[in-house]
C-alpha cells in the first residue's frame, strides 16, 4: 500500500483533477468521491447556479463601475482567486494572503484619497478666508 502522503490527520480529497490536471483540493461531498465542483450527479445544479450568476454580472458591472479605476485589476485577480479557491487550484492562505495584501492597498490609497481632500479644503479655505 502507497501511503507515503498520506497522514491520520489528513481530510479526504474530492477524486477529480481541475482544468490544470492537478488534482483537487477540495473536500467531497459526505458519502462521495467528488466535491460540490465536480460531482457529476450535481451537474444540472452547477448550470443552474452558473445562470443566476450571469444574471448577478449585471449587478456587479454597475458596482465596476463605482470602483476606482487604479483598484479594478486587483478586483479582479481576487475575483479569479476565489474561483480558483473553490476549484481548489488556489491555497486558500494563498488567496487569505492576497485578500489580506489588498486590504492594505485599499487603506493606503483611501488615507491617500483623505489626504487630498483635506488638502483641497485647506486650499479653499485659505483662499477664502484671504
Amino acid at each position: 500500500m502507497d501511503d507515503h502522503n498520506a497522514t491520520s490527520h489528513e481530510q479526504p480529497r474530492c477524486a477529480a483533477a481541475t482544468k490544470s490536471g492537478q488534482p483537487c483540493r477540495g473536500r467531497p461531498l459526505p458519502g462521495r468521491p467528488f466535491c460540490l465542483s465536480h460531482d457529476p450527479s450535481l451537474a444540472a445544479e452547477r448550470d443552474a447556479a452558473r445562470q443566476k450568476g450571469g444574471r448577478n454580472r449585471a449587478a456587479a458591472a454597475r458596482l465596476g463601475k463605482l470602483l476606482p479605476a487604479r483598484l479594478a485589476p486587483t478586483f479582479e485577480k481576487l475575483e479569479a482567486a476565489l474561483g480558483e479557491v473553490h476549484d481548489g487550484a488556489l491555497d486558500p492562505k494563498v488567496a487569505g494572503a492576497m485578500a489580506a495584501i489588498a486590504r492594505a492597498m485599499v487603506a493606503v490609497l483611501q488615507a491617500g484619497e483623505l489626504e487630498q481632500r483635506v488638502r483641497e479644503l485647506e486650499a479653499r479655505a485659505a483662499g477664502a478666508g484671504g
